[in-house]
């Protein structure tokens, strides 16, 4: 009988999220899939009013340093800032969990981060998001074509949908003819 019962916790205790684990010492995998994420191109800018929508505080990485989050689970941190691929500054993004050594998220540079303010998501430029809980990364600018320049420049009230914007040049943007294209992505 006791047999029995070991049987039917082992399978419990091992659907425990890889994220949960703070021993977790891998980066997450990079999927090349949309999993339950959906997007559309905006024919139009949208209202930021701070009603319906609310303008985004987006942390550039251009020094190391530790990035603020919105929880006490998990710690990011920038790290080797420079000039990676030339035309701005990036930095390594480290995840850590409680007292478990920092790991980078991903293999490459990143120049800005924003957390979801449930900290379930961690999204990176150019369009990474990492689920947290489920230890995956989506490399959404792939799959859901949205090359590089992008941004987050809203989240909705409810938290469920962001407002990716994205140009054709990294800085220094105004004044030269480059178009702002809006899009708007549904979390799972």
């Amino acid at each position: 009988m006791r047999r029995l019962v070991l049987l039917v916790v082992l399978p419990t205790i091992g659907m425990t999220s890889v994220a949960q684990n703070p021993d977790v010492a891998k980066p997450p995998p990079i999927l090349n899939s949309a999993g339950q994420f959906r997007a559309r191109r905006l024919s139009q800018p949208p209202t930021i009013d701070g009603r319906a929508w609310i303008a985004t505080e987006v942390e550039t990485t251009s020094d190391p340093g530790p990035v603020p989050v919105p929880t006490h689970a998990f710690s990011l941190s920038l790290t080797d800032c420079g000039d990676h691929r030339g035309d701005f500054e990036r930095c390594q993004l480290l995840f850590r969990r409680r007292k478990s050594a920092p790991i980078p998220i991903s293999d490459g540079y990143t120049g800005w981060v924003f957390v979801t303010p449930d900290a379930r998501y961690v999204i990176t430029e150019p369009l990474y998001v990492l689920d947290v809980p489920e230890w995956k990364q989506y490399a959404l600018f792939e799959v859901m074509q949205i090359p590089n320049y992008t941004n987050i420049a809203a989240i909705s009230r409810d938290g469920r949908r962001l407002i990716i914007s994205r140009r054709d040049c990294a800085m220094d943007c105004r004044g030269i003819g480059v178009d702002v294209e809006y899009f708007e992505l549904t979390l799972p």
